[in-house]
């Protein structure tokens, strides 16, 4: 069976063996749907005025209300991977931008939660469009094994991309070249 994906053998950096087709096919279209993605949290951003980091730290937020989970600027920094600094800054943007409440915990009245509006939502919602149905409806065309070999398979890619470099300290600067 041949596979061709965008020429797929000649985009990655695998040989030509015969062997490897099937897997460099699959390699290159998970390539080109990053791709896709890419654009299209581009395009949302654009559409709403925000930066990258905005846009993820609002659909985290959106995320845990969803769960019913409460995030505070702590835990914010930690999944975005920014310094706290950063992440008020990031915070009193957002706030700013109507997007986001600062709060205090109901649990620990010192301590804070962020709280996205609810206009942020219906935003998020406005710039994506149909987006979100449409990847529903394409999931939804797989049967049941199909969609369990899809979720094992993407997993394991997450795994392993995970563990690349996993050793090296994120605190230490790369090491320099002479």
């Amino acid at each position: 069976m041949a596979y061709s994906v965008q020429n797929a053998g000649t985009h990655y950096w695998y040989s030509d063996d015969a062997q490897r087709e099937r897997s460099v096919a699959v390699l290159e279209a998970m390539r080109t749907y990053r791709a896709a993605e890419s654009a299209m949290r581009s395009r949302t951003q654009r559409s709403m005025g925000l930066g990258e980091n905005d846009i993820l730290a609002l659909r985290y937020l959106l995320t845990a209300k969803q769960d019913g989970r409460s995030i505070g600027p702590k835990e914010l920094t930690a999944y975005l991977g920014i310094s706290s600094a950063s992440t008020t800054v990031l915070i009193d943007r957002l706030q700013n931008a109507g997007q986001v409440r600062r709060e205090h915990s109901p649990f620990d009245r010192r301590a804070l939660i962020l709280v996205p509006t609810a206009s942020t939502a219906e935003e998020i919602q406005a710039a994506l469009g149909d987006v979100p149905a449409r990847m529903v409806d394409v999931a939804d065309r797989l049967d049941p094994a199909q969609a369990k070999v899809v979720v094992d398979f993407l997993n394991s890619m997450r795994a392993a991309v995970d563990e690349i470099d996993a050793h090296v300290a994120t605190d230490d600067p790369p090491a320099r070249l002479s």
